[in-house]
């Protein structure tokens, strides 16, 4: 598996597209929380990572939680702009950082990030 990163801009509506969207996104393995070396950083707005095998698998996951968060907001959420990238050598900063809690350490880095983005309050959407 690799790991895919996905920069997008959604059109806004009423009511605002951005958290059902999140909340189907990670459902569909893709998440905000970025799990670098040591520490686990928040990614910027609208940016989203997951591992999978092929980039279509990536932006499949991505058009399944669009879809998925469109019935939520019972309208059709616009993707104004997306890029869908693998991770070769990547770099991330962020002010919300820290290292990873005990209690929710998972089986992998992906696992661990993403118990923390559905658990830790530091993380919380």
């Amino acid at each position: 598996m690799h790991s895919y990163v996905i920069t997008y801009d959604l059109e806004d509506g009423d009511p605002s597209p951005y958290e059902p969207f999140i909340e189907e996104a990670e459902k569909q393995g893709l998440l905000y929380v970025w799990h670098g070396k040591s520490l686990l950083l928040r990614l910027p707005n609208t940016t989203l990572w997951g591992r999978f095998d092929r980039i279509e698998d990536a932006r499949s996951a991505f058009d399944r939680a669009i879809k998925k968060a469109s019935r939520r907001v019972d309208y059709v959420i616009n993707v104004k702009k997306r890029s869908t990238v693998k991770v070769g050598d990547l770099s991330v900063k962020s002010d919300v950082r820290k290292a990873p809690a005990a209690k929710w350490t998972g089986d992998s880095k992906f696992e661990t990030a993403r118990l923390h983005q559905l658990r830790d309050p530091d993380f919380s959407y």
